[in-house]
């Protein structure tokens, strides 16, 4: 009511914020007499806010018990001629600056000790899969970054699976451009998917990490640490695992629980960033080693469909690896002075791997002749060093925006390998009466020795400067000189079993050099952050050629190639964003591509090239959309895009009677390959923000061109599907994440219509949680999906299993005992399907699906997240 003339006040605001918190629960208005009413609330202590324009606010903490509160009137005091001002401080949950969409973490629950990746799976518009892949509006995220600086930059999980929840203050979701456009300052039209986490003030300061050890039935084990120390300027990273689950699948509830072969899995690593001299230096190094080996047997089937018959094969395969990695990556950027920046990085890698691989095939026509079988044994051992060195120099001329960076960088790597080749080819025919005979055999015992290395030079000049208030004009230079080189010797075994004659049709002598020089021109056009505008295009001139002198090779060629983009960002309303998009681009044909003759890797497949072959040129449009509701809490995200091939490159491949497949490369002269996508979301909380509701659909299109045993096909593939997910996270009796959808797939060959088919897929997956008394807590993992069946595979796959977790929480929480179950039913399926125009196939491998592992976790935390030192 109004209280100086005793009249209701029609629209005012009412706002219920948590006592303890003041996180928003729910708002209301008043209606045209002043009455108002908020139902269905948790027992509680709640702060009520009243607000009117030109009155006082109204603020008191009420009690929500078992009966109804009933306010009575409440009089506001009229302001008018008394305020002079007001400042009005909120976190909204979500906000839209430009292209980047920033949520307010402390809008988003999450339990005690929860991680990074726990308060993503709140977010909307954002999933995180079992195996930890981030996507977000329906793209797939590349990089994480803590502050704006990578975090164990060689593996973003890292980063999402240890940083601490409520060290959390803001997750902003964006397309980054490529690090060559950052450095330059010249778009090249890429853009990486990105998710920068900045962490509240007082989290920049402590230490915090855990450590896990579990065993497991049938001999499993998986050990893990992960420790931080940070402070204002300096943050220590390290990371260690040791398991015999495989990289990537520890003893985490969410894993999809299957093991392939028999794994051991050990990694450590460390990443170290700081800043000096006054934040004018600052430096960000990681390390990392591993050591993965496995061994594993597979099996598959596939059909392959051609205008006038068919091709089935079996395959069964044994493999044994182990490989040895080492990678070391530093950057380190100074401030010189107030004009000028320096930017250092440097990457550097070495790698081992021994291999032996065993595989068995059997090649039939129209499911009754048999016209091959082909057996290899196949071990190798080989090494593989690396090292880039890249620095940007970068000095401003004048305060009008006058600026110019120079570029230089250089990469050598360096590959040797040795491997031991034995395999038989049995070539069958029909005889008579239509049986099988053998009709030839070939044997193939050889050693073969490889070694290449590559070595790229590169630098770049920049110009940068403003024409107008609003216009930045860039002119560049780009030259880039790369020279590799590869020697494959193959010897055949002499009369004493010494591997002493070159076998010149499976050798190669290569030597590849290019020289590419460029010009480019960039104009940037920035209103007010409302309107930005980027038109970029480079023009360059390339000199390329290859020589092998075992086949008499000498290739030599020059062109221009042409790259234009183009990127519209338009601000429509503080809650609303538009971006459009535009790029083209040639794909110029690799030597491999033209070289007329390759060496062969077994009888029954032989790799030719197309001297005559064109390039191609792509065109790519996109479009994206987002909005948020401040009143609603609700946001819409969509995004789209059309890209187009001309004149593409096809692969074309035929099949002699004998069963061998000759493969050469085409243009596909007057047609066009085309493909379209859209992908919409929309995100609203439910029950006063108890539940987060996020629906989505997806719909992709294309269209493309290929050959099926040299005949030109059109291939169309039409993919359709919607889902929803809902999501609650208050730590209060249960909490949980759950995701549906359904699709079709739709496939059309043109030379073979009768396999035209439709194919029905679903997919639902939910991890619940259950908060019981005594600090015990049980998690249940479900997951279920369909795959239908189609004209080749005429039964559906259904795959469907559970995981349990009963946890127990000691030590004020910090310390959790567990006992896991995967699979509990035994109901894993471990066939794999894929298929596209004309090549239909399905695996199975050695899996290890139901095991059980008890596992005791200590996270610890020494002043992370408190305000007072």
């Amino acid at each position: 009511m109004d209280k100086g003339e005793n009249k209701p006040l029609v629209n005012a605001s009412i706002i219920l914020l948590t006592a303890q918190d003041s996180i928003l629960k729910t708002f209301t208005r008043t209606n045209d007499v002043g009455n108002f009413s908020i139902q269905q609330l948790e027992k509680g202590s709640y702060r009520i806010l009243i607000t009117y324009p030109k009155f006082e606010l109204f603020s008191d903490v009420i009690v929500i018990d078992e009966g109804k509160v009933d306010l009575n009137d409440i009089k506001l005091s009229s302001r008018a001629n008394i305020l002079e001002e007001v400042v009005i401080t909120h976190k909204l949950p979500i906000k839209i600056k430009g292209d980047t969409i920033e949520y307010n973490a402390s809008s988003f629950e999450t339990e005690k000790n929860s991680k990074l990746e726990d308060l993503l799976r709140r977010l909307p518009g954002m999933t995180i899969s079992s195996d930890g892949t981030i996507t977000a509006q329906g793209k797939t995220v590349s990089k994480v970054l803590i502050d704006g600086e990578e975090f164990f930059g060689y593996d973003p999980k890292i980063a999402i699976r240890n940083v601490r929840a409520d060290a959390v203050d803001k997750v902003q979701v964006y397309e980054k451009k490529s690090d060559e456009a950052e450095l330059t300052g010249v778009d090249d039209g890429v853009r990486i998917k990105t998710v920068n986490v900045v962490l509240k003030e007082e989290a920049r300061k402590g230490i915090f990490g855990n450590a896990n050890a579990a065993i497991g039935t049938k001999g499993l084990f998986d050990i893990g640490l992960f420790a931080a120390k940070f402070n204002r300027t300096e943050r220590i990273g390290l990371t260690g695992n040791w398991n015999n689950m495989g990289a990537g699948n520890d003893s985490r509830i969410r894993s999809n629980s299957s093991i392939q072969g028999k794994p051991e899995y050990k990694n450590i690593g460390v990443n170290y960033d700081n800043v000096f001299l006054n934040k004018r230096l600052s430096l960000n190094s990681s390390y990392n080693f591993n050591n993965n080996s496995n061994s594993n047997e597979r099996e598959s089937y596939s059909k392959e469909v051609f205008p006038d018959k068919t091709r089935e094969t079996t395959e069964s395969n044994t493999s044994e690896s182990d490989s040895k990695n080492n990678n070391f990556r530093t950057r380190v950027r100074f401030k010189i002075d107030s004009i000028q920046n320096l930017d250092v990085q440097f990457n550097a890698g070495t790698s081992n791997s021994q291999n032996n691989n065993t595989s068995e095939r059997r090649i039939t026509n129209n499911d009754t002749t048999l016209t091959n079988t082909f057996k290899e044994n196949n071990t190798s051992n080989g090494n593989n060093d690396n090292a880039e060195f890249r620095i940007n120099y970068r000095r401003r001329l004048n305060n009008n925006g006058r600026s110019f960076n120079v570029q230089f960088n250089t990469q050598l790597s360096q590959n040797k390998s040795i491997a031991q080749v034995n395999s038989t080819t049995n070539f069958y025919k029909i005889g008579l009466l239509d049986s099988v005979i053998l009709d030839k055999v070939e044997l193939l015992d050889q050693q073969r020795i490889n070694s290449s290395t590559n070595n790229r030079i590169g630098t770049s000049l920049n110009f940068h400067e403003k024409l107008f208030q609003d216009l930045y004009l860039t002119l560049g230079y780009t030259m880039n000189t790369a020279i590799s080189k590869s020697l494959n010797n193959s010897f055949n075994a002499d009369i004493d079993r010494e591997y002493t004659i070159l076998d010149s049709l499976y050798s190669k002598n290569e030597e590849n050099r290019n020289l590419n020089q460029g010009a480019n021109i960039q104009l940037n056009y920035n209103i007010q952050d409302k309107l930005n505008i980027n038109f970029s295009n480079t023009i360059s001139y390339k000199n390329q050629k290859l020589i092998d002198s075992y086949r008499d090779i000498n290739l030599n060629r020059n062109f221009w190639d042409n790259n234009l983009n183009m990127n519209v960002n338009y601000k429509l309303t503080l809650n609303k964003n538009l971006m459009v998009s535009y790029n083209t681009s040639n794909r110029i044909p690799t030597f491999g591509q033209l070289q007329s003759l390759q060496p062969l890797t077994n009888p029954l497949f032989i790799q030719l090239g197309n001297p005559d072959l064109k390039k191609s040129t792509e065109n790519a449009y996109n479009f994206n959309f987002n909005s948020f509701s401040i009143l609603k809490s609700s946001s819409f995200n969509i995004n789209a895009g059309i890209t187009t091939t001309h004149n593409p490159i096809a692969n074309k491949r035929v099949l002699d009677t004998t069963g061998v497949t000759t493969s050469n490369y085409e243009n596909i002269k007057d047609k066009i390959n085309w493909s379209a996508r859209v992908y919409s979301g929309y995100s609203k909380p439910l029950f006063n923000n108890l539940l987060q509701f996020n629906p989505n659909a997806n719909l992709n299109y294309g269209n493309s061109y290929d050959f099926i045993n040299g005949e030109l096909n059109n291939s169309k593939n039409y993919n359709a599907s919607i889902g929803f997910g809902l999501n609650k996270q208050n730590s209060k009796v249960v909490d949980f994440n759950f995701f549906s959808s359904i699709g079709v797939d739709r496939q059309e060959t043109l030379l073979k219509p009768e396999l035209n088919n439709n194919s029905l897929r679903t997919n639902m997956n939910t991890d619940i949680k259950y908060f019981l008394p005594f600090k015990f807590d049980l998690v249940q993992v479900i997951n279920y999906g369909f795959t239908g069946k189609n004209k080749v595979f005429t039964k559906a796959i259904h795959q469907f299993y559970m995981n349990l977790e009963l946890n127990k929480k000691l030590m004020s929480n910090n310390l959790q005992l567990s006992l896991k179950a995967f699979d509990i039913f035994k109901t894993f399926n471990t066939v794999n399907r894929s298929f596209n125009s004309s090549n239909f196939s399905e695996s199975q491998q050695q899996l290890m699906t139901q095991y059980f592992m008890l596992g005791l976790k200590w996270d610890f935390n020494k002043n992370l997240g408190k305000k007072n030192d």
